[in-house]
């Protein structure tokens, strides 16, 4: 049982092992028959045998289970004993062992004495007490006799004991001085554990924090997408310029809200370690061609053109939405800053153990000395005025951290006046053994840009006329029904699961909140719902990967909030 965390362990708490017990005999011994030689052998013999079964005691009795649980304060008292008794016993030798006119065998005592005095300096570093106490026991006794027989006319033995005078008081000093700094690591130590502690706390509690605050930040960006669309009719129908130039303003406010929201909560998160990579054998071509579609609008109102050559059959490690966000991202950025007639070069090359998916434009470049700054946030170049319309400066920041997350990297080469290359350095991976040909489809990540409200959605047609609405936001529920009256559906609004199940009979479809009262789930109430023959569209203002794997495994329609009007109606009308 090891000690607690901010609990400073005995000095001898791991150091009585088999191993040490053995070599320690084994002096012992080597000792006993040196001695044997040249006095009576019971002497030693005696000797050896008190001090062997005291070395064994001890061992046996300090490493039982019940005496390592015990306080650190019990085992401190009786390693004390057991060390204080055994030099005692070590320090009988002045008797046992002392040949008062051998000078070589008081010589090999004397050796034999000071080694085990540098033992015991070493292994108790952190008990001063224990270790004075020790070595006084172990040496002292016989560098006293030395000093007495040495004044009777031996000089020789007298500075033998004055020397281990000398020895034990140097090692008193040194054994403090150690215990001082193993004290000061400790205090170290504790600091440290102290403020890893914190930092994770505060890296939990910011999780959990940009989790909730996730949610209710979107609630209001989504109520405000709502009423925007009931604002673009009305304007329009109304034909008032000016109302539907404030109308086209709004959206694109809400817009820019939007971005700025998704994108600081996906870094927050992201550093806050709540987002994780599914990582997996992932095709790059069909995600290329998907984003060179998506983008293909943007590319041709700027006068840019899109090239891709990436080739087919390419597998990354990664994780696929991360990648498309990564992709999407550059392709905006060189889109953005190419001139008109000019070209975006999407490439895939292999780079030994990686792929090197490069995206070049021929934009004006970046300065050599601003291109470590590319990837902090709120970073723009070139956009000293901070125009909106030009991004926010947190696209490359959370291109990093999401190519970093799947165990890549992401390094910008350029120069000004000759474009730009980024590249994303990717892990290969072999073709899965059951892989089919990928179908291009267009994936979608929070955050991505929503459709704007240019003009007015025309009345639609609906295979469903009533739809239960499930949400406890009072102010998202007044926008959702709003909208979907003026779409003609009848909606009956209420907010929470055991509410929703007793009005299950209203309506062939209905749009569940995921989070509601009373700690109840969207997803379990969805597929309640759905048992009883209900088509049934979730709609959340939380962005977790768990989310999307519940909502994916069950075969539920998923939408993150904020929503705009034109994307709940492609929902309903695909249901």
């Amino acid at each position: 049982m090891s000690a607690p965390r901010n609990e400073q362990p005995d000095p001898e708490d791991s150091a009585h092992t088999v191993a040490s017990l053995w070599a320690l005999r084994a002096c012992e011994l080597l000792c006993f028959l040196m001695f044997a030689t040249a006095m009576p052998w019971q002497q030693p013999a005696a000797w050896f045998s008190i001090i062997a079964s005291m070395g064994v005691l001890r061992w046996w009795h300090v490493n039982r289970p019940t005496f390592r649980a015990r306080s650190k304060a019990h085992r401190q008292r009786v390693y004390r004993i057991y060390m204080w008794v055994l030099m005692s016993f070590v320090g009988s030798s002045c008797y046992f062992l002392y040949l008062p006119d051998n000078v070589p065998i008081l010589a090999v005592l004397m050796s034999y004495l000071l080694g085990n005095a540098t033992l015991i300096a070493v292994r108790l570093t952190g008990d001063a007490v224990r270790t004075t106490i020790a070595l006084c026991l172990a040496v002292l006794p016989t560098s006293i006799r030395l000093i007495v027989d040495g004044l009777g006319g031996n000089a020789l033995l007298a500075m033998m004991g004055v020397g281990g005078l000398l020895m034990t008081t140097t090692m008193v000093f040194l054994s403090r001085a150690q215990e001082i700094g193993v004290m000061r690591q400790v205090e170290h130590r504790r600091r440290a554990e102290a403020a890893a502690d914190t930092v994770a706390a505060l890296g939990m509690a910011k999780s959990r924090f940009f989790a909730a605050v996730s949610h209710d930040l979107r609630q209001p960006v989504h109520a405000i997408g709502l009423y925007l669309t009931p604002l673009a009719n009305l304007a329009a129908h109304a034909q008032d310029a000016a109302a539907q130039r404030a109308v086209e303003g709004i959206t694109q406010s809400w817009r820019a809200l939007d971005d700025l929201l998704a994108q600081v909560l996906d870094l927050t998160r992201m550093d806050s370690g709540a987002v994780q990579a599914e990582l997996r054998p992932t095709e790059i071509a069909p995600l290329v061609d998907s984003l060179v579609r998506q983008h293909s609008a943007v590319a041709e109102a700027a006068g840019v053109r899109i090239v891709t050559l990436v080739r087919p059959d390419a597998f990354a490690l990664a994780d696929g939405l991360m990648l498309v966000r990564v992709i999407s991202n550059l392709m905006d950025n060189a889109i953005k800053f190419s001139p008109v007639g000019t070209t975006v070069l999407v490439t895939l090359r292999p780079g030994g153990s990686r792929w090197r998916l490069q995206v070049r434009d021929a934009g004006m470049g970046i300065a050599t000395d601003a291109q470590a700054r590319v990837f902090e946030e709120f970073v723009q170049m070139h956009n000293e005025a901070r125009d909106r319309r030009q991004g926010l400066g947190l696209g490359l920041a959370i291109a990093r951290r999401l190519t970093l997350l799947m165990n890549g990297d992401i390094a910008v080469r350029s120069a000004l006046g000759r474009g730009t290359c980024m590249t994303v350095l990717l892990p290969r991976a072999l073709r899965p053994p059951d892989a089919t040909p990928t179908q291009t489809r267009a994936l979608t990540m929070p955050g991505t840009r929503m459709p704007l409200l240019g003009s007015a959605l025309p009345n639609p047609v609906f295979n469903m006329k009533r739809v239960l609405l499930v949400e406890d936001d009072a102010l998202v529920a007044e926008a959702t029904r709003d909208q979907l009256a003026s779409w003609g559906l009848q909606v009956l609004h209420v907010e929470t699961a055991d509410a929703a199940m007793a009005q299950a009979a209203f309506g062939q479809v209905a749009i569940c909140d995921v989070r509601l009262p009373h700690a109840a789930s969207g997803v379990a109430l969805a597929l309640n719902l759905r048992e009883l023959g209900k088509k049934v569209l979730l709609i959340s203002g939380e962005t977790h990967a768990a989310l999307r794997e519940a909502a994916s495994r069950h075969d539920l329609p998923l939408l993150i909030k904020p929503v705009s009007g034109a994307q709940l109606l492609s929902a309903l009308q695909s249901l």
